[in-house]
């Protein structure tokens, strides 16, 4: 285990300690009861160990990274109180999910978005496995979140602009890490038949959205083709 991954867990399992990991869902009106979940990013799990309080059906987890899939699949039964059911960790990423269309009545996706080769296609998945009248619950850094590190990280902020800035003239994300205009997330949700329900900033920095988080449901017709 890294120094990085190390330090990311312990952030993770303070959070949710503090309680933060559940006011981030709780902001968003999301109940998990009885509901088949899919979190896809879940890193070390603090996520799932907060959807577990709700008692859903089924409960997986998907991230890349296998160190915090070891790690998870470990800290997360430890964390969870019977007799709430144990989440499931596997290995996966978008733009490909190893499930069946419309599997799931919740796909929750946190800080994913911003890693993701491209922001339409891993829309367009996560809205695949979705159930009809399902919801799905992302999140992503806006323009002002590299502002916060100006200090600390004088390169990162740059390397972070300069991502986006090629992904906005190449559509391709030949830098990882990069921003996003919730806006426009949004009109590519409607795109594909994911209806924005709500969408909450927790902190805006020089008038610029920090990290923008947003609720949708997914059209009980049939969505729009992807061209």
């Amino acid at each position: 285990m890294t120094k990085w991954h190390a330090a990311y867990i312990q952030n993770a399992y303070q959070e949710l300690k503090r309680g933060t990991t559940r006011k981030q869902l709780d902001t968003l009106n999301i109940n998990a009861t009885g509901k088949r979940v899919l979190d896809v990013g879940c890193g070390p799990g603090n996520l799932l160990v907060a959807l577990s309080t709700d008692a859903p059906e089924l409960l997986i987890g998907v991230d890349v990274d296998e160190t915090f899939l070891v790690f998870g699949r470990s800290q997360v039964e430890n964390s969870i109180d019977p007799p709430a059911a144990v989440p499931i960790l596997l290995r996966a990423s978008l733009p490909i999910l190893p499930f069946a269309d419309e599997t799931f009545d919740l796909v929750t996706c946190f800080l994913v978005m911003p890693h993701v080769p491209d922001d339409r296609l891993a829309l367009a998945e996560l809205a695949r496995v979705l159930k009809p009248g399902g919801t799905l619950a992302i999140s992503g850094h806006g323009f002002g979140f590299p502002l916060r590190y100006l200090k600390r990280f004088r390169l990162k902020p740059l390397q972070m602009y300069i991502a986006s800035l090629i992904y906005r003239c190449t559509r391709k994300k030949w830098i990882r890490n990069t921003l996003q205009n919730d806006k426009k997330i949004c009109n590519l949700l409607n795109s594909i038949g994911v209806v924005p329900e709500m969408r909450h900033y927790n902190q805006k920095i020089l008038g610029c959205v920090a990290t923008y988080w947003i609720k949708a449901i997914k059209s009980e017709t049939n969505p729009k083709a992807i061209q």
